[in-house]
Order: C-alpha cells, then structure tokens, then sequence
C-alpha cells in the first residue's frame, strides 16, 4: 500500500456532524448517503468559503463503542470562531499512517479503508492510535476512474 508516517500537530476543523452505526457496515451505506445530504443542501459550498480541502472524520467514544457508533463530521481545517450551523472540533496531535486511495468513490476508499485493517496493520510495525480516522478530499470529481484522496489513521509503533 502506498502510506506515508506523518507527524501533525494538534488542529482544528469546522463541518457537521452525525451518529452511524457501524453494525453490519451499515456506516458503508450511510455515510456516502450523508455526503450526498451535503452536497445537495448547499453545505459543502459553505464548507469551501471556510477551508481548501474537505474531510469526513471518523471519531468514537469508548460509550459509542459499546453501541457500534460513531460520530462522522463533514469538515474543513478551520481556525475561527463558530459559523451559523456548524461546530468546531479539535484533533489532537498524532502521528498519522497516511494512505492514497485512487478511484472513484465511495469503492476505492471503502477497499482502502479495508487493505488498512486487514492486511496494513496487522503487518505492519505499528498499532491504531487514540483519536479520529479522517479522509481528506481535495473537492474535485470524486466519479473520476483517478480520483486521489488521502485516509489518516493515527498509529504508534509496536
């Protein structure tokens, strides 16, 4: 797979959020349901005055888990102060196994997220993080046989 370990420091993004479970990847259906949401509502172009990428930002609470939840948010990197309808959240400082996924969306990511958690970690010399997975998209035609988008996840070493 083609990654890359990158440190960050701590960030800060603005979007939206919703609660989906991941029971049965049901998330797999909703989730691009809810981009669709944003894309049509007129969000994603708020989203774009605010920020130059978007990214969709996995995070779950050890209560969430219990449940299979999570939260997903629609976001941009923000340094600001609160937009009408959107909430700010804060990503910690991590180190990040950085992913390219190429294809058009949502199965090049979907197998991307898959190859991680099936064959990249559990060979790899590092284990998940604390913190959120987040995809990054740089806003161009995810249909596109060549669309390029990145997936972070947060790792230490073994």
């Amino acid at each position: 797979m083609d990654y890359k370990i990158v440190s960050h420091d701590k960030f800060q993004v603005i979007g939206i959020k919703k609660v989906f479970s991941y029971d049965q990847g049901k998330n797999l259906e909703d989730i691009p349901k809810f981009w669709d949401e944003v894309h049509t509502n007129g969000t994603i172009e708020q989203l774009g005055k605010l920020g130059t990428s978007y990214m969709g930002i996995c995070s779950v609470s050890k209560e969430q888990a219990a449940n299979q939840e999570m939260d997903y948010w629609i976001a941009t990197e923000y340094n600001g102060q609160n937009a009408d309808g959107m909430e700010i959240f804060e990503v910690s400082a991590q180190q990040w196994a950085i992913f390219k996924s190429v294809g058009a969306l949502p199965e090049a990511i979907q197998s991307t997220w898959q190859q991680i958690f099936s064959e990249w970690l559990p060979e790899s010399d590092y284990v998940h993080a604390d913190g959120p997975e987040i995809e990054v998209y740089d806003g161009s035609d995810t249909t596109k046989a060549d669309f390029t988008c990145e997936v972070w996840i947060p790792v230490t070493k073994k």
